[in-house]
């Protein structure tokens, strides 16, 4: 382990979200620097490492796991493709931090994290949303002044034209709005019922395509009848409204446009308003990258932020809704 107070990144995957995770790694975090990146081109390796001025740069995965300066790394590839690399990092003795959803299956990150556990490793879910500091002044509130929460409505949704080469419409590669984008609202509902202790029970789901030949499910909704009650939906082929709200006796809370990256929350409490306004400097990834590269320096194997219990519950959510309506392709997809 990096005995410094920097942590030490590797980058497996280098497809756009790599490269913002990258910019805020080098630009936005004081915590932490990108050490290597890999993928499956060595030219792409290459121009990735001289695009955010990176000393090394390997046109396989192997080599960065067996890179002992490596302290931990960064899965930005594909979901089908997260397993088989997370075992070989975690072999290796490297922390994982993994793209969101981590595994399309509760048994992949059952198996997982077991792993890490055996070898006092972290494994931690990508969840940037609930590392933002306004997000987290948000629990901070509802926690200080007792709030009740009895109603989430969160979507998240953008219009993309059928195309069966688009990674989002392959069922190879695990397409589809639930895993890709129902991912960030289920999040959020698991992540709030979390804070007020709230049981999870098994939603109402609904799965509908626009496009009768697609192979994957394009547009998904989920209703918890419970004490918190959740309307939340996702697509990949409509563009669905992009605030949230939380809402119960005496309070409304709007997370604001992109509540994803939440920056402007405006909340009504017993009719007083007040608003968190806290901007991200950077890409959006800066928070996380800081918040993991801490748990690091400070010796945690769990996040209180991102914690383990969330991942599993909302994979679970994911998988089985999925199963239930025809899709156990998206679930059980080999590596690509």
């Amino acid at each position: 382990m990096n005995k410094n107070k920097t942590v030490r990144w590797g980058v497996a995957g280098l497809g756009s979200i790599a490269h913002r995770f990258a910019f805020d790694l080098k630009n936005n975090v004081n915590n932490a620097e990108l050490y290597a990146v890999a993928s499956r081109s060595q030219e792409r390796a290459d121009k990735f490492a001289n695009e955010f001025d990176c000393q090394t740069a390997y046109g396989d995965y192997k080599s960065l796991a067996e890179n002992p300066h490596v302290d931990v790394v960064y899965v930005a590839t594909i979901h089908p493709c997260h397993k088989e690399l997370v075992a070989l990092f975690l072999a290796h003795n490297k922390h994982v931090f993994v793209e969101k959803p981590a595994f399309t299956n509760v048994k992949d990150w059952d198996e997982m994290l077991n792993l890490a556990k055996s070898k006092n490793l972290l494994l931690i879910e990508a969840m940037k949303s609930v590392t933002f500091p306004a997000y987290r002044e948000l629990l901070k509130f509802i926690k200080s002044h007792n709030l009740a929460i009895t109603r989430i409505e969160a979507s998240f949704g953008t219009k993309n034209e059928f195309n069966n080469t688009n990674r989002l419409f392959d069922p190879k590669q695990c397409g589809g709005a639930t895993l890709d984008v129902g991912v960030y609202p289920l999040w959020l509902y698991v992540d709030i019922c979390r804070q007020l202790n709230i049981p999870l029970q098994k939603p109402l789901v609904n799965i509908t395509r626009d496009n009768p030949i697609s192979a994957v499910d394009e547009m998904v909704s989920f209703v918890f009848n419970t004490k918190v009650q959740g309307n939340l939906s996702a697509s990949i082929t409509r563009n669905l409204p992009s605030k949230a709200v939380l809402s119960g006796p005496n309070v409304e809370i709007i997370i604001h446009e992109k509540w994803w990256n939440p920056q402007i929350i405006e909340i009504t409490h017993n009719g007083a308003k007040q608003k968190i306004e806290i901007d991200s400097t950077g890409e959006s990834f800066e928070f996380e990258i800081e918040h993991i590269s801490t748990l690091i320096l400070t010796n945690k194997l769990e996040s209180d932020v991102i914690p383990h219990a969330n991942s599993r519950a909302v994979i679970e959510i994911m998988e089985q809704a999925l199963i239930a309506n025809g899709y156990q392709h998206l679930v059980t997809a080999q590596n690509v």
